[in-house]
């Protein structure tokens, strides 16, 4: 599988590649859903005001969410990454909720709040992993 994936990330027509865990069911080929920036803490502006509203349902029941980011986020993963960090990364990826584990790609990206989050803007699905 780590062989696979290595291969489709150097043979890609794409630049940049991440891990992502989603419930949504994607093809190869479909473009990612927007992500939404969420925070588990209530942030508040100087007169005491919540800065973002409480999910009380849906998917982000209990996250503050700040809105649709301009893409969808991911664990950032390189194509010249040895096999033993990308394993790392897959296993580390038990920590995020969902049923489909992803490799996504795109051509442009920004930094995400923790740490090895990347934002893939237009984020294609090329992999499926199982």
């Amino acid at each position: 599988m780590v062989n696979k994936i290595i291969n489709i990330m150097q043979n890609s027509e794409y630049e940049f590649f991440g891990l992502r865990k989603d419930d949504f069911n994607y093809n190869i080929g479909d473009i990612c859903n927007n992500s939404h920036d969420l925070f588990q803490d209530p942030i508040y502006d100087d007169d005491g005001e919540l800065l973002y509203s409480y999910c009380e349902n849906g998917i982000y029941k209990g996250y503050y969410d700040a809105g649709e980011l301009n893409g969808t986020s991911a664990v950032e993963i390189l194509a010249d990454e040895s096999e033993i960090n990308i394993i790392k990364k897959i296993d580390k990826m038990s920590m995020y909720l969902g049923d489909h584990l992803y490799l996504i790609a795109g051509n442009d990206f920004t930094h995400g709040n923790d740490n090895g989050e990347i934002i893939i803007n237009d984020a294609n699905v090329v992999f499926e992993i199982k």
